[in-house]
């Protein structure tokens, strides 16, 4: 994480629902959150935001918001939710613009809630704050399968 901290600008919590009411064929029924779930919401959130910062080229050229999502509360007992360090936002935009990009794509996802912090990122406290879980119960509570960095 420290070596992609110099293109990191952003320090983000996302919350998310313990639960949603979707429609079946056999009627309304409850979709609890697992940490399956909970991934699969995040990817979901990134493509929104990529498609909101860079339009086509997210998808024609694969340009991507840089981030390193770390879940919180797969083994303890909280509600599951992201701890982000985010960054590679176009070049002169409003930090407003980012702030509302970012919470829009967040609450257009299936289980994302409405508590969204955005910070500007100045500290390497972020990162010992955000792996605070790691290790707890065996858990590795980085989501790998959703972080973009650099390509070197």
């Amino acid at each position: 994480m420290i070596q992609y901290a110099p293109y990191l600008t952003h320090a983000v919590t996302l919350t998310m629902k313990p639960y949603r009411e979707i429609m079946t064929n056999k009627g309304l029924t409850t979709q609890r959150l697992t940490e399956i779930e909970a991934k699969e919401n995040f990817r979901q959130f990134i493509r929104r935001l990529n498609a909101a910062v860079y339009g086509n080229a997210a998808k024609r050229f694969g340009t991507s918001v840089y981030v390193i999502p770390v879940i919180e509360g797969i083994v303890t007992d909280k509600l599951l939710h992201y701890h982000c360090m985010m960054g590679n936002f176009r070049g002169g935009v409003d930090e407003a613009l980012i702030a509302s990009a970012i919470r829009a794509a967040w609450l257009q996802t299936d289980f994302g809630n409405f508590e969204v912090d955005i910070k500007p990122l100045t500290s390497d406290g972020w990162i010992d704050y955000i792996l605070k879980e790691v290790g707890i119960g065996d858990a590795d509570n980085v989501d790998y399968g959703n972080v973009h960095v650099p390509k070197d």
